[in-house]
């Protein structure tokens, strides 16, 4: 009998639920796992994702768990018992977008500061996940969704990176990809592009507070031919990126980024795609994806080192000057200036352990 696969999606907020819904409707060869803090909402969330796919003739597999991230040796039992190929974590302790419900002047004060600020909050669950992930002794590959452009390279310092992020470089591809194609009045199909680029380009146009100058790299091909040369390529993708909607639409499509990747290491085919952390790199890169794990997949006519400076340098403006290799985040002098002066929180650097202390 041939093996039949299963992921453990791990919190089932925004993004988790969206992953959930789709999956029900796409995808019945794939057992699923859906666990998070409060069992009768995950099951409440199940319902409606296996409603839903009732409607296309879907009746998928869906178990719900309880899980408590904090609690380390329960979360490891529950890997070994589950042993999933896949753990996607979509767990964090506060979203990245609750500093919008503030009063306009201190949201875009806040903002301004960078995501970054925010890495404490962003980090700790998607480290206790790892950590359970290693004491489990289990092989399942994790993608880990929570702004892993900086969190997984923190991750990586600690021993424990993820295999590769979700969304960020990637909403950022799909939207260059699809205006080239509208511009030159040809199929999506027809355009490869090569980028690395951070998630601070994915906010530059879209929050407040942001500067611009942050560097990238891209490289597009129309037909086979390499036709960057004709696009302003910044102005492009700040055209791209705004063909999104305001708010937190652009969820469901970080979901769809997370199945790609899902369906990729399930894979025995490689699969091209474009997605950020990629075993605990800063910043997003093209890479390469199947069940053997990730592979950054450049052009010639850049290295993984030069690559990795971009984006090394793209994280000073989204609040982050380094992370070292002890795993310690060093913020910008622009964000502990402003997180001291709004929120009186006077942090120059931090390691995961002493934020957990």
């Amino acid at each position: 009998m041939s093996h039949k696969p299963s992921v453990l999606i791990v919190g089932i907020g925004e993004v988790g639920r969206y992953i959930l819904e789709f999956l029900a409707r796409d995808n019945t060869k794939i057992n699923i796992v859906a666990a998070d803090l409060h069992l009768p909402d995950v099951e409440a969330k199940i319902n409606n994702a296996i409603l839903g796919a009732a409607f296309q003739s879907r009746y998928p597999d869906v178990k719900a768990l309880e899980i408590d991230l904090f609690d380390l040796e329960r979360t490891a039992d529950i890997l070994n018992e589950l042993q999933p190929d896949v753990v996607i974590n979509c767990a964090v302790l506060q979203t990245w977008h609750v500093i919008r419900r503030l009063p306009e002047n201190v949201y875009s004060r806040l903002s301004s500061a960078g995501l970054g600020a925010w890495l404490p909050v962003q980090l700790t669950l998607a480290m206790k996940l790892a950590q359970a992930i290693k004491l489990s002794g289990i092989s399942a590959h994790y993608i880990n969704t929570s702004l892993s452009d900086l969190t997984n390279p923190v991750l990586d310092a600690m021993g424990i990176p993820p295999t590769i992020g979700i969304g960020n470089i990637a909403l950022i591809e799909s939207a260059v990809r699809t205006l080239v194609a509208r511009i030159l009045e040809i199929p999506g199909t027809k355009v490869v592009l090569k980028m690395v680029a951070h998630h601070v380009h994915w906010v530059t146009w879209r929050e407040a507070g942001y500067r611009e100058g942050a560097p990238f790299y891209m490289k597009i091909f129309a037909s086979g031919q390499d036709v960057t040369d004709r696009f302003d390529t910044l102005d492009l993708m700040k055209k791209a990126i705004l063909l999104y909607p305001s708010g937190t639409y652009f969820s469901a499509v970080s979901a769809s980024s997370a199945i790609q990747n899902l369906g990729a290491l399930l894979s025995k085919e490689a699969v091209s795609i474009h997605s950020p952390g990629p075993n605990g790199l800063p910043g997003g890169y093209p890479v390469i994806l199947s069940r053997e794990g990730a592979r950054v997949d450049l052009p010639a006519d850049i290295s993984l080192d030069e690559a990795i400076n971009i984006n090394k340098e793209a994280q000073t403006y989204d609040g982050i000057k380094e992370i070292d290799a002890g795993a310690r985040v060093h913020f910008m002098p622009y964000t502990i200036d402003i997180m001291k002066e709004v929120l009186n929180f006077d942090c120059i650097s931090f390691t995961p352990e002493e934020w957990m202390s």
